[in-house]
């Protein structure tokens, strides 16, 4: 398969990328299922509970629920996020990750880094809340035309649009 690169940027236009991620998406989910990554998290927490507290985890309904962690897909989809991000910068030449500075307040890297992880938190907690993440609820839900897929995906750009906007507001102010 062949692209085409626009002459201006020497880049391929985003609208293949989106119509190849359509047709692996709906390709994805006709061989395993909808995909989804948060519930990776709670299962490998499970894992270290059934290691370090085993009677707690084999008690503990909402981990059986979620079963083991290497039972389902999505375990192998985060394991090659992981290393598909990792090899992308080391292709791509990077010497260190990176770690865009966006707040003013934000002075170091041990900031950035904490913020990243808290924020991390805040969304799989949500997203284990809403039953589901982005990749569940946006990319397998528009895919299978779920009506609840396209009205989160609504709400997710809408909150992303106005964070952006709120965010740039503050960091012009700043005079950054």
């Amino acid at each position: 398969m062949t692209t085409t690169i626009d002459s201006s940027t020497g880049k391929t236009p985003w609208v293949f990328y989106g119509i190849l991620f359509g047709i692996l998406g709906t390709l994805s989910i006709l061989a395993w299922g909808p995909i989804g990554v948060s519930g990776t998290y709670p299962r490998f927490i499970g894992e270290l509970l059934t290691l370090v507290a085993p009677d707690y985890a084999a008690a503990n309904p909402y981990l059986q629920k979620m079963g083991d962690l290497f039972a389902k897909t999505e375990t192998y989809l985060v394991i090659g996020l992981l290393a598909g991000g990792f090899l992308g910068a080391r292709l791509n030449r990077e010497k260190a990750p990176a770690c865009e500075m966006i707040h003013p307040s934000e002075k170091s890297p041990a900031r950035r880094y904490r913020d990243a992880f808290i924020g991390g938190f805040l969304i799989v907690f949500g997203a284990r809340i809403a039953g589901g993440c982005t990749s569940g609820h946006i990319i397998s839900g528009i895919t299978q035309l779920s009506v609840s897929g396209f009205i989160f995906a609504a709400g997710v750009f809408a909150t992303g649009i106005f964070t952006a906007k709120v965010l740039k507001g503050r960091h012009v102010a700043a005079g950054a």
